[in-house]
């Protein structure tokens, strides 16, 4: 899980994000990613109804939650990132989660 010190909490920090954060659109993730001149990153999770129902939501959010948990350490510091969750996203497998996570990050990587 993580810690209150890695997500974003307020509405003001997500709107600041998505003003002033790069876009990568991905197939199943729309990635905003900014610098916060923190020692650590920092994530949030949007998730809207025309996912799916509450069930769905949470359970793409819990995977999203894990494979950020794995991957963090081997992303550079620094940055706030939130991840968009596209309609269609609720029927995907994790593997493919994971899969599209690791291509939009790798395209943050080298923007």
């Amino acid at each position: 899980m993580l810690g209150r010190e890695f997500r974003i909490t307020t509405t003001q920090e997500y709107n600041n994000i998505y003003k002033n954060g790069k876009k990568i659109p991905g197939r199943f993730i729309i990635l905003y990613i900014m610098k916060n001149h923190l020692d650590r990153n920092r994530y949030g999770f949007v998730t809207s109804v025309k996912v799916g129902k509450a069930v769905i939501r949470n359970r793409i959010k819990r995977q999203l939650r894990d494979l950020v948990h794995r991957m963090d350490p081997s992303l550079p510091p620094g940055y706030d990132i939130v991840m968009i969750v596209r309609h269609h996203a609720g029927s995907a497998e994790y593997h493919q989660l994971e899969k599209d996570l690791s291509v939009v990050m790798g395209k943050a990587q080298h923007r």
